[in-house]
Order: structure tokens, then C-alpha cells, then sequence
């Protein structure tokens, strides 16, 4: 297993780490970019909090090379971003811009990361095999009534919203949580009111769902998410044409909840979402 490291797009600069099997494999292996959700970054899926290796590991050791990316203005891309300034839109460019150099690729994104995911396969879509969207933040076509955030102050998560929205479910490693929130970081308003159109913006909506009608498409939701309710995920599931699951009630993996990538023994839901992957390539072929 090997790992680099390289930056993508111009106006944007957008920081990806790169995990493979070999050196050698590159070219022949399957492709994934992972996309992280609001106020974390990609170590979401390169460590867990307790120190176990995340699912970009798991990816590069089962023969998949995975792009784990920081948005623009955040962690390893901070320096090349102003976080106010950034938009959604400026990440879906960027991200855009590594899934045509690297395609052909299966996006696995979480929380706003599975929003972000839904317009880069719709502008990308002819470099997307597939979509798994892990506890997802509303694209702009789910319109809500919530009003926009003030666009001059960044957005963060303070002690008591971390332990209610991040750290309840039961899988969440609690020992770890003093390291976890090392972790977070704070987010662009910008990006936060992009979901639901809440701002106007368009940067979010999905103009042409023809374009996602031929890629096998994934929702997962966890049993305990105090972020995204079943309502919610249901609800883009419906939109983009995605099968729903609920991994306690369908597949008997309870405890989980919205931090899913980052909770213990996550592992098998990883699996099991490859797995689904891989019978509807087939399916489709």
C-alpha cells in the first residue's frame, strides 16, 4: 500500500491524497474519491479517532486506489483558499477537475460531502461508475425553510452540538473524543447555504437528473443520526433515484449514526456498499 499526495484546479487549489495498492496497480485498479462533509476534512477517512486506520486504507488494501480531498479553504487546502470566499460551487469545480484526470471513479461522499458528490456526477457524469452517499445533506433540488446564515461568519460546532449531532451514536469510539475534535475545523457559509438553496444559489441544484439515471446510486443511513434524519435521507434518495438503506434496520448493523466513516467497525458498512456496487455493475453490464 503506497499513499502521495498532489493538488488539483487553479482558481480553487483543492489538496488530494492518493492510496493505492502499488505503485504499479494505478492504472488497472478501481477508482474512488472520497468527500468530506462540513467543518472536518479527509483525515475523516484516513484515521479514526482511536487511532484505526480509515476507509481509504481498507479501499487501498481490498485493490482500490482512493482520492481523499480537503475542500478548498479548509485543512490541507487552507492556504490556498479564503474560507469566507469559498463557495460550493468552487468545490464542485475542483472536484470536477480531479474526477476527469482520474476517472473512471465511484464517488463516496458524506453529509454535505454526498451533496457535493450528486453535482459532480451530474457535470462529471461520464467519468462516474457510481454513486454511495453516506448520510447526505440535501442537494438545491430539496428545497427546506431554513433562513441562510450570515455570509460574514464562518460556521462551527461548538462542544455541546459536537457530543449531540457527532458523537452519540453508540459505535462512536467515546474515549477518543478529546482527539476527534482536533479534527473539526470550521466552514464557509457559502458552502452550508448552497444546501437546499437556502441562499438562491444554484450550485447545488441537479439541472438534468437523465444525466444520473444510468449510475447505480446509493443512500446509507445511520439508525442513530441526530444530523440527517430518516426523513431527510429518504427524501434525496427519492430525488436522485438511489436505493435507501438503513444499516440497522436492513442490514443489522446497528449503533451507528451520522459520523459513520469514523465509527467502529464501520468497516462492514464500507464492505457492504462495494459489494452492492459491484452486483449493480454487474446488473447493468
Amino acid at each position: 500500500m503506497t499513499s502521495s499526495e498532489f493538488y488539483v484546479s487553479d482558481q480553487h487549489p483543492m489538496y488530494v491524497q492518493r492510496w493505492s495498492p502499488t505503485k504499479d496497480d494505478l492504472s488497472s485498479s478501481p477508482r474512488a474519491v472520497l468527500i468530506h462533509g462540513g467543518v472536518h476534512t479527509g483525515v475523516c477517512w484516513t484515521a479514526r479517532a482511536d487511532g484505526q486506520p480509515g476507509w481509504a486504507q481498507y479501499l487501498a488494501e481490498h485493490g482500490w486506489t482512493a482520492y481523499i480531498v480537503d475542500w478548498p479553504g479548509v485543512g490541507r487546502s487552507a492556504g490556498t483558499s479564503k474560507l469566507l470566499e469559498t463557495t460550493a460551487a468552487h468545490i464542485v469545480t475542483a472536484l470536477v477537475s480531479l474526477v476527469r484526470d482520474t476517472g473512471p471513479v465511484l464517488l463516496i461522499g458524506h453529509s454535505i460531502g454526498g451533496a457535493l458528490a450528486a453535482k459532480v456526477m451530474e457535470v462529471a457524469s461520464q467519468h462516474v461508475t457510481g454513486l454511495v452517499s453516506i448520510a447526505p445533506a440535501p442537494h438545491g433540488n430539496i428545497t427546506g425553510n431554513r433562513p441562510p446564515l450570515p455570509a460574514d461568519r464562518v460556521i462551527t460546532f461548538d462542544e455541546d452540538q459536537m457530543r449531540r449531532f457527532f458523537c452519540n451514536a453508540p459505535r462512536f469510539p467515546k474515549d477518543s473524543i478529546d482527539q476527534y475534535r482536533r479534527t473539526l475545523c470550521s466552514m464557509s457559509p457559502g458552502v452550508f447555504n448552497a444546501l437546499s438553496s437556502t441562499n438562491g444559489s444554484h450550485d447545488l441544484v441537479i439541472d438534468d437528473f437523465a444525466k444520473l439515471a444510468s449510475i447505480p446510486k446509493l443512500v446509507v443511513a445511520g439508525d442513530n443520526d441526530q444530523l440527517v434524519p430518516y426523513q431527510m435521507s429518504s427524501a434525496v434518495a427519492e430525488s436522485l433515484g438511489a436505493r435507501h438503506v438503513t444499516v440497522g434496520k436492513d442490514w443489522g448493523l446497528t449503533g451507528y449514526g451520522h459520523m459513520i466513516p469514523v465509527e467502529n467497525d464501520s468497516e462492514e458498512i464500507l464492505k457492504r456498499c462495494l459489494d452492492w456496487f459491484a452486483d449493480a455493475r454487474k446488473a447493468g453490464a
